[in-house]
């Protein structure tokens, strides 16, 4: 069993998701201080509802913790978590915005709903922190899920962001981030609306997550929270201001960056050869089968 760099989560509890006695479905909508929690399914009792809106609170009160934030109710309303079936078996939640009754709407969507949330810190942290560019997104979330969150949750599998990042360079398969643009195309993936993202090419789309959740952490402990938060604050009016929030620009903070991975890489090499042989036999299933090893199930 490799070496895996424990993160702290919130409890991870998940004891209460599994609730015995079903009564009848719930078709209510639980509300919480700063979330409107309903189930897509039919099928969840109105115990399990109250439940799961109470851990998804908790996970939020986390996250506004982490990030010194508010919810943002005042000026958006209250989030929508909505729980629904897993697609192709797999765990997971996305952030949308929806338009209801004229006014914009925030969504996450979990799909399923026993065991411990996968994406669900990344995304209530994208609702929190509204963001058009994908890179930017993505560092705030995947840092906020490895910090409070699930540690199986993609693109860290059980593993870290980091292992996945020097396996990349290891294979000599590094993209580099100022390829990673703010839409989705270049992640290999395509928006169809609605909360739903096709994958187009799962390479890409691990590799680009993983280097966002690196880069992002790196950030985050060289320089602080307080500087990340501004560069989400000017990244509203203008794109991508390195230069104005850290003093230089991505190229040198990438470069640091990957000169800081490397120095660390060889407390990492049990995780980075397994890892590596899990993409290189197939990036499409190299997330499940990570999950497996960690958990004790391969």
């Amino acid at each position: 069993m490799p070496m895996i760099r424990r993160v702290l989560v919130v409890s991870i509890f998940i004891a209460g998701l599994l609730i015995a006695g079903l009564s009848q479905p719930s078709s209510l909508i639980i509300e919480t201080q700063h979330l409107m929690v309903s189930d897509a399914t039919g099928k969840l009792s109105n115990d399990q509802l109250k439940s799961l809106a109470d851990q998804a609170q908790a996970t939020l009160d986390s996250i506004l913790a982490f990030w010194s934030a508010d919810s943002g109710i005042d000026r958006l309303g209250k989030i929508r978590v909505v729980f629904d079936a897993p697609r192709r078996d797999v765990y997971s939640s996305v952030f949308y915005w929806e338009k209801k009754d004229g006014k914009s709407v925030r969504i996450v969507l979990v799909f399923k709903s026993e065991g411990s949330p996968q994406m669900m810190a990344h995304k209530l942290t994208s609702a929190v922190f509204p963001q058009k560019d994908k890179l930017i997104r993505n560092m705030m979330g995947i840092l906020t899920e490895a910090q409070i969150g699930n540690p199986l949750t993609f693109p860290m599998c059980g593993f870290g962001s980091d292992d996945w990042v020097l396996a990349l360079l290891k294979m000599k398969s590094y993209i580099p981030l100022n390829e990673l643009g703010p839409d989705h195309e270049s992640w290999g993936m395509k928006d169809e609306g609605g909360g739903k993202l096709s994958i187009f090419d799962k390479a890409k789309q691990h590799k680009a997550y993983a280097e966002a959740g690196s880069f992002g952490n790196y950030l985050f402990n060289t320089y602080g929270i307080d500087k990340i938060k501004k560069l989400q604050r000017l990244s509203q009016e203008k794109d991508r201001p390195w230069q104005d929030v850290f003093g230089i620009g991505l190229q040198e903070l990438e470069a640091n960056w990957l000169k800081a991975l490397r120095e660390n890489g060889k407390t990492r090499e049990e995780n980075i050869s397994i890892v590596s042989k899990l993409f290189e036999k197939n990036p499409g299933t190299a997330c499940a089968e990570a999950q497996q090893i960690v958990t004790g199930k391969r």
